[in-house]
């Protein structure tokens, strides 16, 4: 394990940092955070907390102005360097705010311009624990700042993405103007952590103790660990496709296919929301994999339920009530076959729902194409009763003879018609190539509709009947 993890040490800052003479390779880090927001050049004061080996305090000693006042804290002792000052404290403790205090006394230093917090807890590679240490330690470094830092002042802190990170920007947007998050390119891709950048400390008089008591900040809201129904199209937008969902404290949440299939506890449409997987690597699952069912199209959209859509979910739930009916349950929970029937019937509802809806978005669009036409026909009967304005009295006067009067009739009989019809001017008016050409046009887009939402065949045919 040593050999790997040195291997791992040994990338391009690595390198730079032995040639440049820096302790470690997150000094670049702090470099490139300050070469993006530039709060260390105008730093008078600077803290650095959790700062041990010191590469941060050599960063903060050659970037900031001469003769600033740099002080490292660190329960490790860290090796003397020029131009700053270095205590052994705990960070957690009144013992550490104190001996910050006395030496900032002796200096003549009332407030620092920036405190800085790179910390992370080692506890032996446990992730879940680590990432909660870690928060802690954050909101241990924030109340600390919020006892030295100057109006205005800037606070750098690295957390992990875990549950308790939008807690942590909650508190920190309380406290300052503008929260930024960024990942410098000195931090490897595989590293969870990520860097906030809270610039222009607001130094309220008073701060409420709930905000950095960690017990009230992290506690998970129970509506948010509620299952997300996979079929409902109002929170298919809350479904997190990627990241770390608040109240999640892993990135897989495996479910076994036997308790999919038999269990009356869980409605299934709940189950695909509260699972990331379905396993089917249990004893009690190896009948329903090994069933002809099964096949690789549903073993595969069982792998990530995180990244499907909703007529793969249907798919699944269709399948679901097909085994439960092909195999034995002797041995199992006897189906409820009324719950799946009224689970179909639910699906085929929303089926109906969105031809409805195709439906009238086809009868939308051949209304404007109609009020459109009827538009350009007045407008041309129009110029044209501009170009010749006799006409209508040449045809008044040919009226007077008998053939006339036919046609006058049969005219009056097509006004009628407009009249009851309206729908029908455009049509006549036209050419019947045009009026093909526009149903073509119409029906293809209906088509093209129909089939994006997996519903082609359906659509496809009252496309032709519209």
């Amino acid at each position: 394990m040593g050999k790997a993890k040195g291997k791992q040490r040994q990338d391009e800052f690595y390198h730079l940092a032995k040639e440049q003479g820096y302790r470690s390779r997150a000094a670049f880090k702090l470099q490139q955070l300050d070469d993006r927001f530039r709060f260390l050049p105008a730093a008078r004061a600077v803290l650095d907390l959790c700062a041990a080996p010191g590469g941060w305090m050599q960063v903060a000693v050659a970037r900031a102005p001469a003769g600033a006042f740099v002080v490292g804290v660190d329960l490790v002792p860290i090796r003397p360097i020029r131009g700053a000052h270095s205590l052994t404290e705990d960070i957690t403790t009144t013992k550490c705010r104190s001996a910050v205090r006395r030496l900032m006394d002796s200096k003549g230093v009332a407030t620092f311009d920036v405190v800085l917090h790179d910390g992370s807890p080692n506890v032996g590679g446990a992730w879940a624990q680590e990432a909660t240490a870690q928060s802690a330690l954050v909101i241990d470094a924030v109340r600390l700042a919020t006892m030295f830092l100057a109006p205005k002042g800037a606070f750098i802190t690295k957390v992990f993405r875990s549950q308790d990170y939008s807690a942590i920007m909650f508190c920190l947007k309380q406290l300052f103007d503008k929260v930024e998050v960024t990942k410098p390119r000195a931090s490897r891709g595989t590293s969870a952590e990520i860097y906030i950048i809270c610039l222009k400390y607001k130094a309220p008089a008073k701060i409420q103790p709930e905000l950095l008591d960690i017990k009230h900040l992290f506690s998970v809201d129970p509506e948010k660990s509620m299952p997300t129904d996979v079929l409902d199209p109002k929170s298919a937008k809350k479904r997190t496709r990627g990241g770390y969902a608040p109240g999640v404290t892993v990135l897989e949440k495996v479910g076994l296919a036997s308790d999919f299939i038999w269990s009356e506890v869980q409605k299934p449409r709940d189950f695909l929301g509260s699972f990331t997987k379905i396993s089917f690597d249990d004893p009690a699952s190896l009948p329903i994999k090994n069933h002809e069912l099964t096949t690789d199209e549903v073993k595969y959209l069982c792998e990530d339920l995180q990244v499907l859509d909703k007529n793969s979910f249907k798919h699944i739930l269709k399948w679901r009530t097909r085994i439960r009916k092909a195999l034995p349950s002797s041995s199992q929970v006897t189906p409820k076959v009324k719950d799946d029937v009224q689970l179909l019937q639910e699906m085929e509802e929303m089926d109906s729902d969105e031809e409805h809806q195709l439906e009238e978005m086809l009868d939308e669009a051949y209304e404007r194409y109609v009020t459109k036409k009827v538009g350009k026909v007045k407008q041309e009967h129009k110029r044209a009763k501009q170009i010749n304005p006799d006409a209508d009295a040449d045809l008044l006067e040919g009226g007077e003879d008998d053939g006339g009067n036919d046609g006058i009739d049969q005219g009056s009989d097509k006004d009628q018609d407009q009249e009851t019809k309206p729908l029908l001017l455009c049509l006549d008016t036209e050419k019947p190539a045009e009026e093909q050409d526009v149903k073509a046009v119409v029906q293809s887009e209906y088509v093209h509709r129909s089939r994006k939402k997996g519903k082609g065949g359906k659509g496809g045919a009252k496309g032709g009947k519209g």
